[in-house]
């Protein structure tokens, strides 16, 4: 299936009403999950991030999140989603180039956490800059 495909398929998923979405911390579980009839798979920040030997909560860097999801999303023809915690970055620009990133990886989505780990809650108006 061609990314632009898994990712028309992602978008219908979420059209349907409701769908779920399991997650996935390395190639293996991935596998796993499709051939268990995961019809999408998110990947889990605290799952590779315990799984290469770091604590969740963005201590593990850009780079290392990003090859595990070129490696989970070659592993399997589903959508695959990535958590990007809060982006690799405290700026738009940051969120923009980790995303563009995440897509060049294979991946056809992203989440995004809602809360900056120094500063508690990312303000609404920010999360709505975030995302554009």
């Amino acid at each position: 299936m061609t990314r632009r495909n898994r990712a028309r398929l992602f978008h219908d998923l979420h059209r349907s009403g409701s769908f779920v979405l399991l997650n996935a911390w390395d190639a293996a579980s991935a596998a796993v999950i499709e051939a268990a009839g995961g019809e999408a798979i998110g990947t889990t920040s605290s799952g590779i991030s315990w799984a290469l030997g770091v604590p969740d909560g963005e201590n593990l860097n850009r780079d290392e999140a990003l090859s595990m999801t070129a490696r989970i999303a070659a592993a399997v023809d589903v959508p695959v989603s990535a958590d990007i915690e809060a982006g690799y970055g405290p700026a738009p620009h940051d969120l923009a180039e980790t995303t563009r990133l995440v897509i060049a990886a294979g991946a056809v989505g992203i989440n995004l956490e809602d809360r900056l780990l120094t500063d508690g809650i990312r303000h609404p108006e920010m999360q709505q800059l975030m995302s554009r």
